[in-house]
């Protein structure tokens, strides 16, 4: 099978610390050159990465005819533009997430992606990782009873006032950057979208982005589920989830680069509870993202990470922020 030929957009953290290596391990994927707006910083990051080739600019990139897909980790705001111009040049385009700040540009890339017949892509890799997988056709089956409520919390320590998530207003802060993980994953297991939520923040008055946010998503069937993130706090990942009958805690929920994140423990309603360990192989979840779509662009099939799923996620986001701003519960 022919190798998908990726290009990257920026010399971006995330890309060198997660992308570069599950390309470089791929069998299916080849990373063959990156852009940055300097010559000297993308020979530099090539070279300590082993990228063959190295582009002076963004639009060098997009015009080399033998790249296939263009991975884009820019900053939140230059992801619609370059997502939009790399499409516009012919290429397939995973973009990291929040691939939009607003249903309007997602909305173009629809009408984009539907136009020119090239796959758009966000990069949620924990979409990809078999344990959650797993964990959604046993709630989908009613293994364990009905889901009825959840809490996913996701905190950092980020104080760098040079962080690009810290130094602009639009795109940055903690619901943006980290927020959107347990959300994102709540809707996914709960099946169906928020009819309303409920949100709390708190603004880091340095940045001027929040830095402590709380919420609710209310379902239509009932359910409901919280969440917590924060930019100013110890490390924690993770996720609870409730039926009438058993609590499912699923550990450091959106990483797969331990052994705690190969596993979900599921408890019963005995007093002490007995618990069920379901365990799964160690996986890259960062290569199966990058090889599911690629999978996707050779023969079509679905990507989980599609503009639909960006989309319905995008209102959820901006129906928060409403919900901070007016501090009641706002419609989706």
């Amino acid at each position: 099978m022919k190798k998908s030929r990726w290009g990257i957009l920026g010399a971006a953290g995330i890309a060198r610390k997660q992308l570069i290596p599950a390309l470089h391990a791929s069998g299916q994927c080849e990373l063959v050159a990156v852009a940055s707006r300097d010559q000297a910083r993308a020979e530099a990051y090539a070279q300590e990465n082993g990228i063959p080739v190295a582009y002076g600019s963004y639009e060098q990139l997009l015009a080399d005819p033998s790249i296939d897909i263009i991975y884009n980790p820019l900053p939140n705001h230059l992801h619609v533009e370059w997502t939009a111009k790399a499409v516009e040049a012919g290429k397939h385009v995973l973009c990291e997430k929040p691939l939009a700040l607003s249903v309007e540009d997602v909305r173009k890339l629809i009408a984009l992606r539907d136009k020119t017949g090239l796959l758009i892509g966000e990069a949620y890799a924990m979409f990809h990782q078999p344990r959650l997988e797993s964990l959604k056709h046993h709630l989908e089956k009613k293994s364990f009873g009905t889901l009825e409520s959840a809490h996913g919390s996701f905190y950092l320590t980020n104080t760098n006032p040079h962080d690009i998530r810290n130094a602009y207003a639009h795109g940055g802060g903690a619901l943006w950057d980290i927020g959107v993980y347990p959300v994102t994953v709540g809707r996914w297991m709960f099946g169906e979208e928020p009819s309303e939520v409920s949100c709390a923040m708190d603004l880091d008055p340095r940045f001027g982005v929040d830095h402590h946010t709380t919420g609710i998503l209310r379902f239509p069937s009932g359910g409901q589920m919280s969440f917590a993130c924060g930019m100013r706090h110890p490390f924690h990942a993770a996720m609870t989830l409730y039926t009438e009958s058993h609590r499912i805690e699923v550990g450091r929920a959106y990483f797969s680069d331990t052994a705690s994140q190969y596993v979900f423990e599921v408890f019963d309603g005995a007093q002490p509870p007995a618990v069920k360990t379901y365990s799964f192989a160690p996986v890259n979840q960062y290569q199966l993202e990058c090889e599911h779509f690629a999978d996707s662009v050779a023969d079509g099939r679905p990507f989980i990470g599609s503009l639909e799923q960006t989309l319905a996620n995008t209102k959820v986001i901006l129906a928060l922020f409403k919900a901070a701003d007016s501090g009641r519960f706002e419609k989706v």
